[in-house]
């Protein structure tokens, strides 16, 4: 018991010592990010806790709960407000990672996969410093918290912690449009397993969904963000398939030595789909595995989402891509565990090893957005 107490402590001074090393700025002094520029901020000083807790930024057409909270917090303290922000953002950070270490997935089901899963939301690629540890993105966070959540063995709950876990269902699906847009995931979920429990957890699941669809419907505002040309295929191809594996270095190096052009980006991008989407299709024959459905069918719904929801017409990378890249990132960590051909087995290992080198020497210096790390002058 002791040893386990030792490493758990020593394992996440780790991890606030690598968040610390990747941008001190956020902590010590101003980032890119600046909280007083903020309309979520900017409303709380001017209104009071009530209307603040329930304020929906009209462009956004969504409900952000964590974000009203840390904004109407840092109100309370305008010279405390960047830190607030960021500080915040690490405790939402270090709590998914505390649930993911003490909680019994059905896919990341020992502590080897635990640490891995943690070290690759942490590290790779599709952890752009966009969404490092500001309150405008802590959508995302709580997005892969939402998938964490899915994946839970719910077998092993039982009274305060079903409470617990269905209250986190609804609180993250409140704070992030990604997060409740897995409700139809936790749908399929009870179709593999009818019973109470799935069934009420699909059903905390919906409220987040069904608040931001009406809130949606109110506003209606946005109808410009639906715009779609080729370039999203491109896109949806790099950010989404190719960088959560290989990062940005190393794609874009060969993408300059062989001087593609547009019309073979794009067939290369429609190539890859296909590959995919062949994969996905054979894995989910072969292998009857309900854990990869529920992981492939999250990807293919977030993709969509990310496709059709995205604020341009021609870009899914970015904040867009990371909820979809850790899912990919998920999948291939389920086909590793369950391959028997040891040559594809390896290839899905390296695949995974690949991601986690590349994210951790990107991690810091080589990221194609690192002047968001950077200390504001």
């Amino acid at each position: 018991m002791t040893k386990n107490k030792f490493f758990f402590s020593s394992f996440f001074l780790l991890l606030v010592i690598l968040i610390f090393f990747r941008s001190p700025c956020f902590f010590l002094d101003e980032g890119y990010w600046q909280i007083r520029y903020d309309s979520y901020y900017d409303y709380s000083l001017q209104n009071n806790f009530l209307k603040s807790i329930l304020y929906v930024y009209d462009y956004g057409g969504y409900f952000e709960l964590a974000r009203n909270i840390i904004s109407k917090t840092a109100s309370y303290f305008p010279f405390f407000s960047q830190k607030i922000d960021t500080y915040f953002s690490l405790l939402i950070y270090l709590a998914i990672f505390s649930y993911i270490y003490f909680s019994k997935s059905l896919i990341f089901h020992n502590k080897n996969y635990k640490i891995l899963i943690i070290f690759l939301i942490l590290f790779s690629p599709p952890m752009t410093p966009e969404v490092w540890l500001t309150a405008p993105h802590l959508k995302t966070y709580f997005g892969l918290f939402t998938f964490i959540l899915l994946l839970q063995d719910s077998s092993v709950l039982n009274g305060t912690k079903k409470i617990l876990y269905r209250f986190l269902i609804i609180f993250s699906g409140l704070s992030s449009i990604y997060a409740s847009v897995f409700a139809p995931i936790f749908f399929l979920k009870y179709l593999f397993e009818k019973n109470k429990d799935n069934f009420l957890n699909f059903l905390c699941s919906v409220i987040p969904l069904a608040t931001n669809i009406l809130i949606f419907l109110n506003l209606l505002n946005n109808a410009n963000r639906f715009a779609f040309d080729i370039g999203k295929i491109e896109s949806f191809s790099y950010n989404i398939l190719i960088r959560p594996f290989f990062g940005s270095s190393i794609p874009k190096f060969f993408f300059n030595k062989l001087s593609v052009t547009n019309l073979e980006t794009i067939l290369i991008a429609v190539f890859l789909i296909l590959i995919f989407a062949i994969t996905f299709a054979y894995k989910i024959l072969e292998k009857k595995d309900k854990i990869i459905i529920l992981i492939i069918s999250s990807f293919i719904l977030h993709s969509a989402f990310v496709l059709i929801g995205s604020l341009y017409p021609n870009f899914v990378g970015g904040r867009y891509s990371v909820i979809p890249g850790i899912i990919l990132l998920s999948l291939f960590i389920r086909f590793y565990q369950l391959e028997n051909n040891n040559f594809l087995k390896y290839l899905f290992g390296l695949l995974i090893f690949m991601s986690l080198l590349i994210g951790i020497v990107e991690f810091k210096y080589f990221s194609p957005l690192s002047y968001m790390l950077e200390c504001k002058i």
